[in-house]
């Protein structure tokens, strides 16, 4: 019954890989120049904890080292959780000590020392260097890294960001320091060349890379993580960081309300941790649906829950360019998302996935659609 929902169309994406791999090589592809072969790169992340930018950047460097390139893991703070998914031959340099401390001796101590130990990267030469998030610090590759192209990395849409005004400064500041700014998404780039409009020659689209061998790999080495299922009781999942604003977690319970009030059973479970945890279990609660949301928390290896679910809800307020949607297609999971950035270059409705608005009767309508 889900088949008309779940082609997976994987030629832009593996397209883009090979672009990908070819822009970091000479961080200069996309704008004309000849390519060559890269062998030393530096990427510059403020922390590496897991999330969508996080594990993009995680199969980019796998894919660079398994070509041979030797990559340098610039990190500003260590103890991230997605580290001990380093393949052991990247180089991880951490650049401040010890723990964050809101103490402000120990936090200039910190940050002295991170400039000190940046200075080792000056003394030795790479063939290009990224910083690989929207919001990650620009200093360490733009004065330091001595290489010959450099990228910064686009992962949001500006126009819905907070923070857009910072971005937007750092970019102007960032213009003829970096060789291109690499945006995630067509709608990305579009909200940043609105924001910064003598940036369009130097941004381009280069979506995230996939590794659907691998992903299908992981799903079939792990168990299923959920408790037997109830007799009809369909499984739902969403994947995300319990953050509300970003993630709409409250909406995601008022929706399980009225499917519940609908007369529908399931078993709706978000994997996932993150600050606003208590905001989701206060609302599960209110609404009486303790017994239809489970809340699995950080799970390292998601895909042998993708491989035992239903349906696969993302339903978020915004987004870069959302990954659980592209693991629910590899997956071959039916997927309800709502209209956030870039996900018409993700889904086609009807044929790849549902697409609702971002009103409650819209994915409530999609929901009992599937």
């Amino acid at each position: 019954m889900w088949q008309p929902f779940t082609r997976f169309i994987p030629g832009r994406y593996w397209a883009s890989y090979a672009a990908f791999c070819a822009t970091c090589a000479c961080l200069q592809a996309c704008v004309g120049y000849q390519v060559r072969p890269i062998d030393e790169a530096a990427f510059h992340l403020s922390q590496f904890n897991i999330g969508g930018g996080e594990m993009s950047t995680l199969r980019l460097l796998h894919a660079l080292q398994k070509r041979g390139a030797h990559i340098t893991l610039v990190l500003t703070e260590g103890g991230g959780t997605l580290e001990q998914r380093l393949d052991p031959a990247i180089e991880v340099m951490h650049l401040r000590p010890g723990k964050r401390s809101s103490k402000p001796l120990v936090r200039a101590l910190r940050g002295g020392w991170g400039v000190l130990n940046a200075f080792r990267l000056a003394f030795r030469r790479y063939d290009g260097a990224a910083v690989g998030m929207t919001g990650a610090p620009t200093w360490v590759v733009r004065y330091i890294v001595r290489a010959p192209g450099k990228l910064h990395f686009i992962r949001n849409d500006l126009s819905q960001m907070g923070r857009s005004h910072d971005i937007v400064k750092r970019v102007q500041r960032n213009l003829d320091a970096f060789t291109a700014f690499i945006c995630v998404s067509d709608i990305a780039r579009r909200s940043l060349i609105a924001v910064v409009p003598e940036i369009d020659e130097k941004s381009h689209v280069i979506y995230n890379i996939l590794n659907a061998e691998e992903m299908r790999a992981r799903a079939q080495n792990g168990t299923d993580p959920f408790p037997p299922r109830r007799d009809g009781a369909l499984r739902i999942i969403s994947v995300c960081r319990l953050h509300e604003k970003a993630k709409g977690l409250t909406r995601m319970v008022r929706i399980a309300r009225r499917l519940v009030d609908a007369g529908l059973d399931f078993d709706w479970f978000i994997l996932g941790d993150g600050p606003d945890r208590a905001i989701l279990e206060a609302e599960i609660a209110n609404q009486d649906l303790g017994a239809n949301i489970h809340l699995l928390g950080r799970v390292e290896n998601p895909f042998p829950a993708y491989a035992h679910a239903d349906i696969v809800a993302m339903l978020s307020n915004y987004e870069g360019l959302c990954g659980v949607v592209n693991e629910a297609k590899v997956m071959g999971k039916p997927i309800v998302a709502t209209r956030v950035s870039g996900v018409e270059e993700q889904l086609m409705h009807g044929d790849t996935g549902l697409i609702a608005e971002q009103e409650d009767e819209s994915i409530l309508k999609r929901c009992i659609g599937l």
